[in-house]
């Protein structure tokens, strides 16, 4: 449900090619106590030299989950709030945005992918004000930047990607969100998952450039890198790959669950031959992926490697991955039910090759999901109304950041459980 939201630097071209139009920058009224505070640091990358000062600015989109049949995703309207505190000096600082008011209404636009009312999609920003004017500027479509961006809450490592989701109406419980504020955390490149409103967001500071000033622009986000807007060098960014795949293998038990894209220079490909371990993956029109399950598989094994290869137009690419190692959930115990009016405790063991795992539980009245603190083995979740039989799922995931095979390998555990009524 929440594919869409977030993803890597590498990933950025498949992200919504146009977001949002600009309509305003507005200074927020500090007029009684704020509905959330935004917490974080801000820490310099090793290549940055940052020097002045450093303002922090709110930037509200229409909901990048908008139903595809109402032109949410288009141009449109959009909001600047900018904060009034400025971080000068050493870095890393600690940081509080406070947060007055929700978006305005022109920001909102109806929710699609199943969920209910209208939303809209914020990203909190570093930047350098250029012209003192004490507010992140808008750059025009046919105009250049006045002010610098160096940070943002949705670029960055793999874990350090948020963003901000409002909506306006109550959503079914299975998503996570809640009516009002929102904050979403990178999965991987696929996915987010809703983690709670006093989540520190940690914000990198860069020596900026198009792919960070593009946010403010009029014409959309990425719109810069196909065509000349706002002054901004798309040739700065990256070269497409000549030939690119991108998706998910996983070894579910014994099960095999193959889903990869294939594209050359962006464009996706629909008759390229794609091989896992020699086996020819086939292009599943419906789900416009190569697609392959396959029960008590003997492609995959955990802790075992395979070679990944796709071929077309005379181009390929060939990548050796290898499958986390092989890991066991210990808690809950198998048979012994578990007290829905406690905290759930998930507990395994650890998966060898991992480079993070990603939990969760199911029951048919509750659940939720989320990405592990890095080097955690063990995550509570509240499973207050859960009854009946329950689920728990760990993912131990490798995922590389090869831009022309960024495949995210799984090794999945499942254990059900009955809650005690």
């Amino acid at each position: 449900m929440l594919r869409r939201l977030l993803g890597l630097p590498v990933l950025l071209l498949s992200l919504l090619l146009t977001l949002a139009g600009c309509d305003g920058v507005v200074t927020p009224q500090h007029e009684g106590e704020p509905l959330v505070t935004l917490e974080g640091q801000m820490n310099p990358t090793p290549d940055a030299r940052i020097d002045g000062q450093v303002r922090l600015a709110l930037v509200w989109y229409p909901q990048w989950m908008a139903a595809e049949d109402t032109g949410g995703t288009q141009e449109g309207p959009l909001e600047i709030v900018t904060e009034d505190v400025v971080y000068q000096g050493s870095f890393p600082a600690n940081y509080r945005f406070h947060i007055y008011r929700p978006p305005p209404a022109e920001a909102l636009a109806p929710l699609g992918e199943g969920l209910q009312g209208k939303g809209a999609f914020g990203v909190l920003l570093a930047y350098q004000d250029g012209n003192g004017n004490a507010k992140l500027d808008i750059i025009a479509r046919n105009g250049t930047a006045a002010d610098r961006v160096i940070g943002s809450s949705l670029l960055g490592e793999a874990r350090s990607n948020f963003a901000l989701v409002y909506t306006d109406t109550a959503q079914p419980a299975n998503t996570g969100l809640k009516s009002g504020f929102n904050i979403i955390q990178a999965v991987d490149g696929e996915s987010g998952t809703v983690v709670p409103l006093n989540t520190r967001l940690p914000i990198s500071l860069t020596q900026g450039g198009p792919i960070f000033d593009a946010l403010v622009c009029e014409a959309g986000w990425l719109t810069f890198l196909f065509i000349d807007v706002c002054g901004l060098d798309g040739g700065e960014v990256f070269e497409p790959a000549p030939l690119a795949m991108q998706g998910r293998v996983a070894l579910e038990d014994t099960k095999a669950v193959v889903e990869l894209t294939v594209s050359s220079e962006n464009v996706p490909l629909q008759d390229a031959t794609v091989k896992l371990a020699g086996r020819t993956i086939p292009y599943d029109v419906a789900r416009e992926a190569y697609v392959l399950e396959e029960e008590d598989s003997a492609l995959l094994t955990a802790g075992g490697g395979f070679e990944l290869v796709a071929e077309a137009g005379g181009k390929s690419v060939r990548h050796t991955f290898q499958v986390p190692g092989g890991f066991d959930i210990t808690t809950p115990a198998a048979g012994e039910p578990v007290d829905a009016s406690q905290p759930l405790e998930l507990r395994w063991t650890a998966s060898r090759g991992t480079t993070g795992y990603y939990v969760g539980f199911s029951s048919s009245s509750a659940g939720g999901s989320t990405l592990a603190e890095e080097g955690a083995l063990s995550q509570t979740f509240d499973a207050a109304g859960a009854e009946g039989e329950g689920v728990v799922r760990v993912e131990a995931r490798a995922v590389p950041m090869d831009i022309d095979a960024y495949v995210t390998v799984a090794l999945v555990r499942e254990r059900t459980f009955t809650f005690a009524p």
